[in-house]
């Protein structure tokens, strides 16, 4: 079940009940879009007061946010996104050989959300957006992916791990890769 509406200045706010939700949470979208995800235990009017709750937080992030895409630079589109996706899927290879991180299968796709992911079977999918990037955060992309092959989640751990091979900058790059914005087309 989903409720939305508007408020001046803000964006558009959507309710969403969700079966799989334990808590609350409040997502934030580049396009003023907040999202209220609810879990069913949980009325809409204990959501909106959530929200109300967090309101000075929303609207410091959506300034950032603001901030953020008015000082970026567009980049340009006019890529060869074949060459692009070779020299990528190289500099993986070259990665899982010299770090004996060994995946299953590489795509590149167009994602609304995510900079890459890492199935339970080791299949790594690069979001479309990568090439974008500067080269340090591409290879941060990467490395984080291959990293998932021996560790599934995001623990201490999984961030030791990644550190090794970021020169101790995981976190660092992490919150660099922030400032980017994923783009939302098709490449025919």
């Amino acid at each position: 079940m989903k409720k939305a509406f508007t408020i001046p200045d803000l964006g558009t706010i959507t309710f969403t009940k969700s079966k799989k939700a334990k808590y609350l949470r409040i997502t934030l979208h580049s396009d003023n879009i907040i999202r209220v995800t609810i879990p069913n235990n949980i009325s809409f009017n204990e959501a909106h007061l959530f929200l109300n709750s967090k309101m000075p937080w929303i609207k410091k992030q959506l300034n950032k946010m603001n901030q953020r895409f008015e000082s970026e630079t567009t980049p340009d589109f006019n890529i060869d996104f074949d060459k692009a996706q070779e020299e990528l899927f190289d500099r993986l290879n070259f990665f899982s050989q010299i770090y004996n991180m060994n995946f299953n299968n590489a795509t590149f796709r167009c994602q609304k959300t995510r900079w890459g992911s890492c199935s339970g079977r080791n299949n790594i999918s690069l979001n479309i957006n990568i090439v974008f990037l500067p080269k340090e955060l591409q290879d941060y992309i990467l490395l984080h992916e291959l990293v998932h092959t021996k560790i599934k989640n995001h623990s201490k751990v999984f961030w030791n791990e990644l550190d090794k091979y970021t020169q101790g900058k995981a976190k660092e790059l992490s919150k660099k890769l922030r400032d980017y914005k994923i783009y939302n087309f098709k490449v025919i």
